[in-house]
């Protein structure tokens, strides 16, 4: 194994390899990988250590594990992963599925806070997408987000995304994401924002600054939102 990972551990070292391979589309997503046995065999490595590695990358959604038929990697172009990075429900649990409407975007270099966030250089250029969300009909979400372009391998010089779709344009350019992390507070609307959100100035708001990783912690995606709730809630899983 490449010395880069001889300071891991073993199963961690055999999860990156995999990991990589996937990346690099020796399995397509929806694939099934070869049986635990043999992957263990080919790389030359026990079933327990193998087993440990798949866990590992079960957890972080690269693969799907389905009862009597294998493990298989993960399409996060399908509607179960869409919603991965989003805590918001509706009042009866569902993720909220909202309709995405660009009102602008442009590429540019990035500003001294998408630097800090994105933890990238002076001069390197971000894809900025402002997008209003509805569900039902209903403004509920105003986003701002900056996108690493130096972090999406393949995309096109001067190339614009429109409404994408974060993990699904992730898994097109060969990008692993791992964790994200989403600060919260409370933000009184005012001006344009209100106006956006159809919503007196001065109504409570829900403010989500949000960065999303890749499997090897780098900063992919820095999002902000203004999200006006009525019966929808923020829900975090803790364990």
């Amino acid at each position: 194994m490449p010395s880069s990972l001889s300071k891991q551990p073993l199963y961690s070292q055999v999860a990156t390899l995999i990991a990589q391979r996937i990346a690099e589309g020796d399995w397509k997503p929806g694939a099934a990988l070869p049986n635990e046995q043999d992957l263990a065999r080919e790389m030359g490595v026990s079933s327990g250590t193998m087993r440990k590695a798949l866990d590992w990358l079960e957890e972080c959604r690269l693969l799907v594990r389905r009862q009597g038929r294998g493990t298989f990697v993960a399409d996060h172009a399908a509607e179960e992963f869409a919603a991965r990075f989003i805590n918001l429900r509706t009042a009866d649990g569902r993720h909220i599925a909202g309709t995405g409407r660009v009102l602008d975007q442009c590429r540019a270099p990035a500003g001294v806070l998408e630097q800090s966030r994105l933890l990238i250089e002076p001069g390197q250029t971000v894809l900025r997408t402002k997008r209003l969300c509805t569900c039902d009909g209903r403004p509920f979400m105003y986003e701002d987000a900056a996108l690493a372009v130096t972090r999406m391998p393949g995309l096109r010089e001067r190339e614009l995304l429109g409404d994408y779709q974060l993990t699904a344009l992730a898994q097109r350019h060969g990008v692993l994401l791992g964790r994200a992390s989403e600060r919260v507070a409370l933000f009184a609307a005012s001006g344009d924002l209100a106006e956006l959100l159809e919503v007196a100035p001065g109504t409570a708001l829900l403010h989500l600054d949000r960065v999303v990783y890749s499997l090897g912690g780098e900063p992919v995606e820095w999002r902000v939102a203004f999200c006006h709730l009525k019966g929808e809630y923020y829900l975090v899983d803790m364990c």
